[in-house]
């Protein structure tokens, strides 16, 4: 089921699509002035003998068609700012990948630590003492990366702090 929608918004004609309208939940896409994105709203099981999306859909659909264009035209005024702001934030990438090298080499020598338990070179003990080192140096460097995402976030995009700390991590 697709059932065009139009507005207009601070001048700005705006055109999209229910692509899927459903009891439970609805999906709009828009059309123009951008395309390619989508939004959705759903309503949980224990809810919906009080808020059916069949009845309201329609306004619902309006309403959520205009937060994605807001969205989208927030989001396309800032592409240029965020882009000279990364391209000037190379080293911040470039430690967060050394950060991410070394704790790739720490969990590598997890299972070597393991192998010359379980081979007898080593005792529980030494074991014991040899994964704390490597979990300490692990949490470390995750500690160390964490702190450069938030001060580079605190830097540039205040009060984005809490979303976008671990998309930067990860």
């Amino acid at each position: 089921m697709e059932k065009l929608i139009s507005m207009t918004i601070n001048g700005q004609s705006v055109s999209g699509k229910i692509t899927d309208l459903s009891r439970a939940g609805l999906s709009v896409e828009i059309t123009a002035p951008f395309s390619g994105y989508s939004a959705h709203r759903y309503v949980p099981t224990f809810a919906r003998a009080s808020r059916n999306f069949l009845e309201i859909g329609v306004q619902v659909a309006s309403e959520l068609l205009s937060e994605l264009y807001n969205d989208l035209l927030l989001l396309d005024g800032k592409r240029q700012s965020l882009k000279a702001m990364l391209h000037g934030s190379e080293g911040i990438f470039s430690k967060l990948a050394e950060y991410k090298a070394v704790q790739a080499e720490l969990s590598a020598k997890k299972p070597k630590l393991k192998q010359q338990f379980r081979a007898g070179l080593l005792d529980q003990k030494q074991y014991q003492q040899s994964l704390k080192r490597i979990r300490d140096q692990d949490f470390q460097h995750s500690m160390l990366a964490r702190e450069l995402v938030d001060q580079f976030i605190e830097q540039h995009l205040p009060g984005w702090q809490h979303s976008l700390a671990w998309i930067m991590i990860s």
